[in-house]
């Protein structure tokens, strides 16, 4: 059978399993029947990262493309810029400004946008963006710094999902208005700064009245917010929020207050996700009880809970996994601890319990490495698992973290597909082998990580 022999029908999906863009980019070039459905595939998300070998050459050759080929662009329906050639003379990032432009009002079937480069958004591109007619996604760099008028933002009135990173004064200070505006079909809103005073528990009591509608809600590194700010958004929601992420808030949050304004107004009655930051200083016997009672009635299937800072001395009691386990380990999919001792116990509990359970990240010691992975073995249907390591006194020779990976992969179920250690992540394959009597057996193997999505673990916000 040639490529000319498969039949057309099954393209589409053949295509669809393919995740690197490179590869995609070699099927376009096959014949023309493969042409016409990969570009489409190829095109259909477009992201370009700071780590990607020149980063900045791309964006210039992307929107080159964006510009002068209004049949491609039609192609994309998201797009990613999280890396942008600002060290460009006057003339040169003029030049570069009008071909993103250009490219952006082609991109007629644009979604979603991303453009998180610090000072590399400027007005035009948000004047570019707001002709979209389609885009329902916007997630960018909060500093204007001057390079772009936050009041442009007020204009995106039909958003299903914002996302600010590192908001400015200028930024916050139209919000309210903002959010008003787009209030309506915004289902989903994600806030992220290093330790910023300036979101407060005023600013989301101004924006509850307009989100009512909100399905997700994430705040991330804003010290001066507690539960009362919090509270109000949840308690205004008509329907009940989905998703919440509450990481490196006030050492003032009251877990105890919080629980009791959401029983009153039944407000996880939806919530299937939710991601926890615990400070040190935290009493954990009273946070614990109170959390356990908070997701009582939640149909829960993603948990993730971490210290806000890095030591083996915090230790959750095994009470609460368990109590946890007991009442959501028919639905729990994604299990996340981390900067926090678990018992063997207690992941056993989990792994063992957990009947659904796709993806697990833990932090241990590597002395009980293989105690740990003989926990694994007891999750069924495992998919993903990432394993962080707390770095031990007597630890002093270089270690490999690929042996370590395998180490694990060895004692799981033929299930898991990715792994990972520390800062480094690897698809999991198995070779089919015949041994000495003609019998067939399979070995783990690890190869290199092709997806374009970061790994989940490295977006779960980290800090002290």
């Amino acid at each position: 059978m040639t490529f000319d022999d498969i039949p057309l029908e099954l393209l589409p999906i053949i295509f669809d399993s393919i995740v690197r863009a490179q590869h995609l980019a070699f099927l376009c070039l096959v014949n023309k029947s493969f042409n016409e459905f990969a570009i489409q595939r190829l095109y259909r998300r477009v992201y370009i990262y700071a780590w990607h070998t020149k980063a900045k050459s791309k964006v210039v050759l992307l929107f080159q493309t964006l510009s002068n080929c209004p049949r491609l662009a039609r192609y994309v329906s998201r797009l990613e810029i999280r890396a942008f050639p600002k060290a460009l003379p006057s003339s040169s990032y003029s030049d570069l400004l009008d071909i993103c432009t250009r490219g952006i009002r082609n991109c007629v079937n644009l979604r979603s946008c991303a453009w998180t480069r610090d000072g590399s958004l400027e007005s035009a591109i948000l004047l570019a963006l707001q002709q979209c007619p389609q885009l329902e996604e916007l997630e960018i760099n909060g500093k204007d710094n001057g390079y772009y008028d936050p009041n442009i933002l007020t204009r995106f009135s039909k958003l299903s999902r914002i996302s600010l990173i590192m908001p400015s004064a200028q930024v916050i200070e139209i919000l309210p208005s903002w959010i008003s505006a787009t209030g309506p079909t915004l289902r989903n809103l994600t806030m992220i700064c290093q330790t910023s005073s300036l979101i407060t528990d005023t600013l989301l009591e101004s924006l509850a009245p307009s989100m009512t509608e909100l399905d997700q809600l994430s705040i991330i590194g804003c010290p001066k917010v507690t539960h009362r700010g919090i509270g109000e958004i949840v308690s205004t929601n008509h329907n009940g929020l989905t998703s919440i992420g509450l990481e490196r808030l006030s050492p003032a949050f009251g877990m105890t207050s919080f629980n009791r304004i959401c029983k009153e107004h039944q407000a996880f009655r939806r919530l299937r996700s939710i991601t926890l930051a615990v400070h040190i200083e935290t009493p954990f016997q009273t946070w614990t009880d109170d959390v356990t009672e908070l997701l009582s009635t939640a149909p829960l299937e993603i948990l993730q809970v971490y210290a806000t800072t890095p030591t083996a001395k915090v230790v959750v009691p095994d009470n609460f996994w368990k109590t946890i386990v007991t009442m959501h380990g028919s639905r729990l999919k994604r299990f996340s601890i981390d900067r926090m001792t678990i018992s063997l116990g207690a992941l056993h509990d989990i792994c063992s319990r957990c009947s659904v359970l796709e993806q697990l990240f833990v932090v241990t010691t590597r002395h009980n490495l293989d105690d740990v992975s003989s926990c694994f073995a007891a999750a069924r249907n495992l998919r993903a698992i990432h394993v962080n390591f707390y770095r031990e006194a007597d630890e002093t020779e270089e270690r490999s973290m690929m042996n370590d990976a395998l180490r694990i992969v060895r004692q799981c179920p033929a299930t898991v597909t990715q792994i990972g250690c520390d800062t480094r992540v690897w698809n999991v394959r198995r070779e089919v082998r015949m041994n000495d009597k003609a019998e067939l057996y399979t070995v783990p193997t690890l190869t290199r990580y092709e997806n374009p999505d970061i790994p989940e673990q490295f977006l779960v916000a980290r800090g002290a």
